[in-house]
Formats: C-alpha cells, structure tokens, sequence
C-alpha cells in the first residue's frame, strides 16, 4: 500500500540544497504544463494570425448578410480580393444564404467579377447556389435542381395569426417574389439586403419561407407564439434579429450544402464553412462533424459560436478573408 510518506522520503532524506532544487524543477514543470494546457486552448479557437492550413480543405461554403458582407450590406474590399483569388485558383465558393434569388447576386457578382474572373452563370460564384435557407438550390448554370416548399396549410395559418395579431408576415415564393401580408417599416430593411421588391399577391405561387417581422426587443416573443401555432408541422429559426422565419419541418441550409456539394464531388469534410446566424448553426455543425472547418466571424450569435471550432474577426474587421487565408485556402 503506497503512503504519502513513501512519496515525499525522496526529498525529505536529501540536503537541503537538494530540496531546494526539486522544489525548484517541480514547480517549473507545472508552470510550463499550465502554460501549454492555456495555450492549446486558446490557439484551438483560433486567435488572430495563426495559420490553420488543411491540406483536405477544397471548397468554401459561406452565409452571405452578416458574414461575407458587413452590417452596410457592402463587400468589403479585403473580401472581395480573396473572393477573386478564390476563383482564380479554381477553389468552389458556394454561396449559402437566407435569401432569396434577387438583385443582391447581380450586385455581388458586378462587385467581384470582370474579365478576369467570370461568374458561372447570373445566379452563381463557380460553385453551386443554395437559396432561401436551403430549400432551393441552383446548379453551376444557375438551373434549379432542387425546390422544398411549405405545407399549404402552414401558409394558410400563418397568414391567418399574422392577420389577427396585426402582424406582419412575408411570403418567399417559387417564383422568386417576396410576398407582404400588410405594410411594415422593417419591409425596408429586406429591400436593402437585395431581396426582390416586396409586393404583390400570392396567387398560385407555392412558398419556401415565411417572414414574421418584429422589432428586434419583440424577438422572442414573436418566436415562442410562432412556434406555438405551427407546433411540429414546420421548423422555426432566426437569422436577423427581429426576422423569424417558418421553414418547412426539419429543413435548413446543410440539407442545400449537402445537395451543392454533392454536385461538386465533395464531402463535408473537405469544406471551410462561414456563418453569423442560428440559420447556419446546422450547416456548421455539419461540416464540423465531419472533419471540416466550421468557423463563425465575431458578430455571429453566441448560439452559432457554440456550435464553431473558431471564431475570427467580425464581418466588419474582414473576418471572412481572415478566415479562408489562415485556413490555406487562398494558397491553393
């Protein structure tokens, strides 16, 4: 039976100048193994200026608004430059937004592409599209090849709270219009992302999402009665403050990046993905589960930072170019 005393006999029968020196080692080794165990820590959530390169990274997949683009809704220039190296090295860039198909593409490809570097087609980078939260994707040629739409009864109901609760509700449809139950001042704020005109009537379109527009302190109130009244029937998330959004149940943005990187030969595990919002917290759980780089920029919502292996700068400060050259893709 080994005693405390057995343990410490070494150092008790030494000199005392030997006593001195153990002690001495002793507690320069503990000092060195805390500072190492501080270290790897904090390197593993990426701080600024450490390189990350994987060789396995091929592609990105990155959000749009709050991530590749700052809080003006502009491509900033360091952002733009990494965008067209990207592009030149022949490195997929799949765009996975929230959004819809709208004039926001043609802004962002006038931005970064000339004759030099050329878009794949009017809706795509060189890689393809995924859409509206997932539920449409568009190939390289900009072709749809996949549409997931709401039930018609969650449409209906949703439309049904918004007109008793005074509310205002969006429509995202097939057609590539953005549909408003009644008028409300945030309808702006959806024009400045580049998002299609807000107008019209449904008609015969079918529906990818719906919007619920709020004030962003009425968040979470607005949240828990939308996922009341649509119970299991869709799935419920926010990627702008104040925007709760009613998808179809159980989708989200991995189940398009699943679809896009399929289409490239790709796996998850092979991709740099980029987010800010809860609408990309599965994406980025994905890729991370399969041995990809899931990253968030530093505005992100804490919920995505928790899901993140490291977070970078924020999407003011270039966090999304800092992001794909410490992770060696603008060395390929």
């Amino acid at each position: 039976r080994l005693r405390v005393s057995d343990l410490l006999m070494p150092w008790l029968g030494a000199p005392l100048a030997r006593r001195a020196f153990l002690l001495r080692r002793s507690w320069v080794s503990l000092v060195g193994l805390l500072f190492g165990l501080a270290a790897t820590l904090f390197f593993s959530r990426g701080s600024p200026g450490v390189i990350m390169a994987r060789p396995s990274l091929r592609a990105v997949v990155t959000d749009v608004d709050g991530t590749l683009m700052n809080s003006h809704h502009e491509l900033p220039e360091a952002n733009r430059q990494a965008l067209r190296r990207l592009i030149q090295s022949g490195v997929p860039v799949v765009l996975a937004t929230g959004k819809h198909r709208g004039p926001w593409v043609e802004a962002l490809l006038r931005a970064v592409c000339d004759d030099e570097v050329r878009a794949a087609s009017p809706w795509t980078l060189n890689a393809p599209g995924v859409f509206v939260q997932g539920q449409l994707v568009c190939d390289l040629e900009g072709a749809v090849v996949h549409r997931k739409v709401l039930a018609a009864q969650v449409v209906e109901m949703c439309f049904e709270e918004a007109k008793r609760r005074a509310w205002s509700v969006l429509a995202y449809t097939t057609d590539d219009r953005v549909i408003a139950s009644r008028p409300h001042p945030r309808t702006v704020d959806i024009e400045k992302l580049g998002e299609p005109f807000v107008a019209g009537e449904l008609g015969d379109a079918s529906v990818f999402k719906m919007i619920f527009l709020a004030d962003p302190k009425d968040e979470t109130e607005v949240r828990d009665a939308v996922r009341g009244f649509v119970g299991a029937e869709a799935t419920v998330v926010v990627s702008i403050p104040g925007m709760v959004e009613v998808l179809p149940r159980g989708s989200s943005k991995a189940d398009g990046v699943e679809i896009a990187l399929k289409m490239l030969g790709l796996s998850a595990g092979e991709v740099l993905a980029l987010g800010d919002g809860e609408n990309d917290i599965e994406m980025l759980q994905a890729v991370r589960a399969a041995g990809g780089a899931a990253v968030a920029v530093g505005n992100a919502r804490p919920a995505l930072k928790e899901v993140a292996e490291s977070v970078v700068s924020s999407n003011d400060e270039g966090g999304w170019a800092e992001a794909v050259e410490r992770w060696g893709l603008l060395g390929q």
